[in-house]
């Protein structure tokens, strides 16, 4: 029984450690910085709800649009580093899926800025806006399953 343990206490840091050849390290600010762009989603999306059946002015919900697309390009300011300082290794390609998919979020939240700052509130905009936090709860959740 002591060989097994004293076995396991060897082989399992090995083990749990060879994850981190294949994943880039948790970053705090990055997961922060997309964690601040979804509340702001959801600010917007409550802020629709709760003027309906009115429709919303662009200028009361472009603050909360500034704020997301601020904290996601802070995050892909930080997590566009780490592709770099992983070169060669296999972690450097899931650090590059993940500012994909930072990228992703920022278009969509680019998207719906534009529709809405052109057209105004569209019938089914809180459905559009939960399409737009869905997409960027993506990063948000690779990012905490670092942790």
């Amino acid at each position: 029984m002591g060989l097994i343990r004293k076995l396991m206490s060897l082989t399992l840091p090995l083990l749990l450690g060879g994850c981190a050849i294949f994943a880039p390290s948790y970053n705090e600010a990055i997961y922060t910085k997309l964690d601040g762009a979804h509340a702001s989603l959801t600010k917007i999306e409550t802020s629709i709800e709760a003027s309906s059946p009115s429709r919303v002015p662009y200028g009361k919900v472009e603050p909360y649009y500034i704020d997301a697309l601020a904290g996601v390009k802070e995050a892909a300011d930080i997590a566009g580093k780490r592709p770099a300082y992983l070169r060669g290794r296999p972690a450097a390609n899931a650090a590059r899926l993940l500012v994909d998919n930072i990228d992703n979020c920022r278009r969509a939240i680019e998207a719906s800025r534009a529709a809405f700052k052109a057209d105004g509130q569209a019938p089914n905009e809180a459905d559009n806006i939960s399409v737009v936090r869905n997409v960027c709860a993506i990063p948000n959740t690779m990012e905490g399953a670092l942790k």
